[in-house]
């Protein structure tokens, strides 16, 4: 199966700019009312099957690298993304996420 690896840097963003990439990718946990209230806000990547490797570097199934492509280009991210022949492994793990 084919793959694809997105390595990805957000300089040049404010800290508050960071922190909506980051919620808007990962999804997050918003807590109201002094934590009494908890509610998971989606990201991007909870409709993408994915794999991290390291901070900025993600293992996507080629088919998404569209979607990703797009999100990063909006917050003028630094991104390189690169086809890669995916391992058994990761094969699977990318594969037990199928919509």
């Amino acid at each position: 199966m084919e793959g694809s690896v997105v390595i990805y840097q957000i300089r040049g963003l404010s800290q508050a700019e960071k922190a909506k990439f980051r919620r808007e990718l990962y999804g997050y946990t918003d807590k109201s009312n002094r934590g009494q209230y908890e509610y998971y806000r989606p990201g991007l990547l909870d409709e993408v099957p994915y794999r991290k490797l390291i901070r900025g570097v993600l293992l996507i199934r080629k088919r998404d690298k569209e979607k990703i492509s797009d999100f990063m280009e909006k917050y003028e991210a630094e991104v390189h993304i690169r086809n890669v022949e995916l391992t058994r492994e990761d094969t699977e793990i990318l594969s037990s996420h199928e919509n």
